[in-house]
């Protein structure tokens, strides 16, 4: 009896043995697909991504560069850049490019490259000085000037890092020659994380150069503002060959995606590269890299769930796919978020150019008319109010997907509210109140900004074609700020209050249900708090001091 006992143990024993051995060779192929599966998704959402923010980042250098065309040709610059109206044209200007995309300033030149008018966000003065190192940057003609906008990478005292900077030609409409020069400048590490931070990319994963090789971004190395392709920084690369023809692939136009080694890192990388065109010329290389460290350890922890669970297959393939799903849910809200920001950039990038071209027709049409014809200055200015409202929506999208963090520095509430206002068109038949005490404090301006216009906005459009008033008080405690937008437009039901700052709830036909919730998003980041009620109407904001 004992020796059969044995023997059925023995039996039993290598039973569970085999299929110990049997599991872990099983999972040894699973780990490796499951490593080549996974990885050949990131790989997929990283050409995503890349797309989708080269298109963003084309997107809005063409605007900018849109803006200054129309500024270029302002009669007003035309006659003098240094008079008082043409400084009046280039702060509307300046407050239009932050709109699109934050500003650091807007230079006037002469041809010979002295600063006549400016607007910036330094308190710093530079008119009468003489922008150097400019005019060897550029192709110049015999004048010194250039005849075309151009994208450059350039250091000055602002910032500690590259800036883009933007030059465009001011060209005498008598002489057809260059007289001038608009000089729009920012930083580039500012500008191109903003980009990243729509698809949750945090700012070590993003790599860009500029059409010359110089590195604008790359936590990899400490050679920011250098050639790419100096000894110096390809001594830094295992494979140099193999990386330099990643970027030439790139440079001709085409999405490409490799996985490298640097001797300093730590590990892999998976880089996904793409150009960025601007007016059908690449001006700069965009990558989304990826350690590929972070992706094994997700995996390795995965495979050691599944390999102590040996002795029963079926329990083990099942809590294989459970730790799978739980380890993976993570990702599908950034991969949700990766389709949002998609749509909203394609949207920005499909709807801007055709907008743009419209609205410079309407601004050569109306120059051509002079208010000859009434019945064109009417539909002229219906086209100008349509253009308006379908850039008012774009912005709204891109300002809910957009999640940067908070950049606080202490501003006039005063000054914010103006500037909010500067930026609307205001109807004669509204008044609109600003407070008379002031109160500065630390806010993201630029966010801050969005939400004062949208809530002012929201008011001119509830009030519509009576005569109404928009009143703005302002009430400081020892702990709060509060700022109340009271308007006289109609009461808003009480159905409607509970929900008015839902996503996506509005009772507009041509509203996007997205601008109150992006005030929401933007005053909880600042720890604050946004309410409204009715009869009479008002919203307010609450901040902390």
């Amino acid at each position: 009896m004992n020796k059969k006992k044995w023997t059925w143990y023995g039996v039993i024993f290598a039973i569970i043995i085999s299929l110990v051995i049997a599991t872990i060779q099983i999972y040894s192929i699973e780990e490796e697909n499951i490593k080549t599966s996974i990885i050949q998704n990131q790989i997929e959402i990283q050409e995503i991504i890349a797309k989708s923010i080269s298109k963003n980042i084309t997107s809005e250098l063409e605007s900018i560069i849109f803006e200054l065309d129309n500024l270029a040709k302002s009669s007003e610059l035309q006659k003098d850049i240094g008079t008082v109206e043409s400084n009046r044209l280039i702060a509307q200007a300046f407050i239009r490019l932050n709109s699109i995309s934050p500003t650091a300033q807007i230079l006037a030149l002469d041809e010979d490259f002295t600063v006549l008018s400016q607007a910036s966000k330094s308190h710093n003065s530079f008119i009468g000085a003489k922008v150097k190192g400019l005019s060897e940057l550029i192709d110049s003609e015999k004048n010194g000037l250039i005849s075309e906008p151009r994208i450059l990478s350039i250091n000055t005292l602002l910032f500690d890092e590259p800036e883009i900077a933007i030059t465009f030609p001011i060209i005498n409409e008598e002489t057809n020659k260059p007289s001038g020069m608009l000089l729009v400048t920012f930083a580039a590490s500012e500008f191109f994380k903003r980009h990243g931070n729509i698809y949750d990319i945090e700012s070590q994963f993003l790599m860009v150069m500029d059409e010359n090789h110089v590195i604008l971004i790359d936590p990899a190395t400490e050679n920011i503002g250098e050639n790419f392709f100096e000894e110096e920084i390809q001594q830094q690369i295992i494979n140099p060959s193999f990386l330099n023809n990643h970027i030439q692939v790139i440079l001709k136009g085409n999405l490409s995606t490799v996985i490298f080694t640097l001797n300093n890192d730590i590990g892999e990388r998976i880089s996904t590269g793409i150009p960025v065109p601007v007016n059908g010329k690449i001006e700069f290389i965009f990558a989304v890299v990826t350690p590929t460290q972070s992706i094994n350890k997700e995996i390795d922890e995965i495979i050691f769930v599944t390999k102590i669970q040996t002795v029963f297959l079926l329990l083990s393939t099942i809590i294989v796919l459970l730790a799978f799903l739980v380890k993976r849910s993570k990702s599908f809200k950034k991969e949700k978020l990766t389709v949002i920001g998609q749509l909203s950039s394609n949207i920005a990038h499909d709807i801007r150019n055709p907008l743009g071209t419209i609205k410079n027709a309407g601004v050569i049409i109306e120059k051509e008319n002079n208010d000859n014809n009434e019945i064109i200055s009417r539909e002229i200015k219906r086209i100008n109010l349509s253009v308006r409202r379908i850039s008012h929506q774009i912005e709204e999208v891109l300002n809910y997907v957009r999640t940067t963090p908070l950049v606080l520095k202490p501003y006039s509430i005063n000054h914010t509210l103006q500037e909010a206002i500067d930026t609307l068109i205001i109807p004669e038949n509204i008044t609109i109140i600003t407070p008379k005490n002031d109160v500065t404090l630390k806010f993201d301006h630029e966010k801050m900004l969005i939400v004062f216009v949208n809530i002012i906005l929201n008011a001119i459009q509830s009030i519509g074609d009576t005569k109404g008033e928009i009143n703005i008080n302002m009430h400081e405690t020892s702990s709060y700020v509060t700022i109340a937008f009271e308007n006289s437009g109609p009461n808003i039901p009480s159905k409607d209050l509970k929900r008015i700052f839902d996503t996506l709830f509005t009772t507009k036909l041509e509203g996007t249900g997205l601008g109150l919730s992006s005030c929401k998003n933007i005053i909880e980041q600042h720890k604050g708090e946004i309410f409204a009620t009715t009869n009479p109407v008002k919203f307010s904001i609450r901040l902390p001091k």
